[in-house]
């Protein structure tokens, strides 16, 4: 009646309304997807794909039967995942995504080492914003992201990985530079550069900084980024400051490291989480990454015991 393979291909296919992507994600040629979702078809009889519009539009019809075909390769996978439990097996494949502003600093600390540690897994890493890798879960395009909690991420299940705390990264000309500690409340948005709509790290940076007390500031140039290490070099190019998480500071140069100031008081912290689907299935990979992380990251930042969690919502 169908294959696997079949539901495979109509699951990608509602998901990315485009057979180019559909097929790419599927590691198989336009033609073959299209001839096989056409003979999935026509073995129904139903018609799951509107082809006349694009991108491409999933029929009531073949809403439904891509909802329940999730459900059957969800019970398949968890069938394969009891046989590699018995067999103390970890291999497969774990699609990953992470967020930009702790893709960068994290990911060379762990994936060469669980690469070593387990030749059979394979890791496909992604690297979105916080909106991305949601859907991205909920459309088990991902198995299992890492973002920034807390936050209401409905249908999604969260666990708490590390705890680092937020500095700030000052000009050698800026005031900030000849004090020991930053204070919060002079933190102000007219002199910090940010990251672009649309990162969490952009929020909590507003969220932490006052309101401006100066609105004729002499400021003559806006500059978003998507990259907080560009921001850094902006920093150094036109002065101000720019907020970073703690892991980025090991990749800043010893030299330059004077410039980073940690804020008095109770400090700033943010919440890197893991994150996945209801229906998750691949429980031994995640066990197995979350246990990797944790284990080349400081033990002070394994739990909150200090500082105030960050809100970005």
């Amino acid at each position: 009646m169908f294959s696997f393979a079949q539901l495979e291909y109509a699951i990608a296919l509602d998901t990315f309304q485009n057979f180019k992507r559909a097929s790419e994600h599927c590691y198989v040629t336009q033609p073959t997807l299209s001839m096989q979702i056409k003979k999935l078809e026509d073995s129904l009889g139903v018609i799951l794909f509107d082809r006349s519009k694009m991108p491409v539009v999933t029929t009531d019809i073949g809403a439904a039967f891509v909802l329940q075909a999730r459900k059957i390769l969800s019970e398949r996978d968890k069938m394969q995942e009891l046989i590699d439990v018995f067999n103390d097996q970890i291999q497969g494949e774990l699609h990953l995504g992470v967020i930009p502003s702790i893709a960068s600093h994290l990911l060379p600390l762990f994936i060469v080492e669980l690469n070593s540690k387990y030749p059979d897994l394979k890791i496909f890493v992604h690297e979105m914003v916080t909106d991305q890798v949601v859907a991205g879960l909920k459309n088990e395009i991902l198995d299992v992201g890492i973002l920034v909690t807390p936050a209401d991420y409905k249908q999604i299940d969260t666990m708490p990985l590390y705890y680092e705390e937020i500095g700030v990264y000052v000009s050698p000309d800026h005031p900030f530079y000849t004090l020991e500690n930053v204070p919060v409340e002079r933190l102000q948005t007219h002199e910090m550069w940010m990251l672009k709509e649309g990162h969490c790290f952009r929020n909590q940076s507003l969220n932490l900084c006052g309101e401006d007390q100066n609105e004729n500031h002499e400021k003559r140039f806006w500059f978003e980024s998507s990259s907080i290490e560009t921001l850094v070099k902006m920093v150094d190019l036109q002065g101000g400051f720019t907020l970073i998480p703690e892991l980025m500071v090991q990749s800043i140069s010893p030299e330059r490291r004077q410039q980073v100031k940690w804020m008095s008081g109770q400090p700033p912290v943010r919440e890197v989480s893991l994150a996945t689907y209801r229906n998750f299935t691949k429980k031994r990979m995640v066990d197995v990454l979350v246990g990797t992380i944790r284990e080349v990251l400081p033990e002070k930042m394994l739990e909150k015991k200090t500082g105030s969690v960050v809100e970005w919502q």
